[in-house]
């Protein structure tokens, strides 16, 4: 089961804010340049909206798959060593300040931990806290 991302207010405005700017920017430019525009403006929209459309968390037998956009992590039961919910601003694959801190062991602070941002938070939490076995 496919379980999408909370997507806070604000990301959302910003979201909504670049695609206003990058049409204008397109509308604004003069026809003999606007291929250039168009050129350089089309695959950072896609590629935000793949983000913003493509972030989604995923319970597999043994991992749990973590998308966002073109970014796939598969993180392990067996390798999650600490959840946490907590609420902050670290890149992630999260698009909610509200989101599950994911440690594993082996791995540095950096490649260890990963944020993500499921809509029913609590429900999703107790489900992964189910599935890890070596949690401290």
């Amino acid at each position: 089961m496919v379980i999408k991302a909370k997507k806070d207010v604000w990301i959302s405005l910003i979201m909504i804010l670049l695609m206003m700017t990058f049409i204008f920017s397109v509308i604004i430019v003069p026809s003999e340049e606007r291929w250039i525009v168009i050129i350089m403006i089309v695959p950072v929209a896609v590629f935000l909206g793949w983000l913003y459309f493509g972030t989604s968390y995923e319970f597999k037998e043994n991992v749990l798959v973590c998308r966002s956009g073109p970014f796939i992590e598969k993180v392990p039961y067996d390798n999650i060593r600490s959840l946490k919910l907590c609420r902050n601003f670290m890149s992630s694959m999260a698009l909610s300040r509200d989101r599950i801190e994911i440690k594993q062991h082996g791995k540095g602070y950096v490649s260890g931990t990963t944020y993500i941002s499921p809509l029913d938070r609590e429900r999703f939490f107790d489900q992964l806290k189910q599935r890890c076995h070596f949690i401290d």
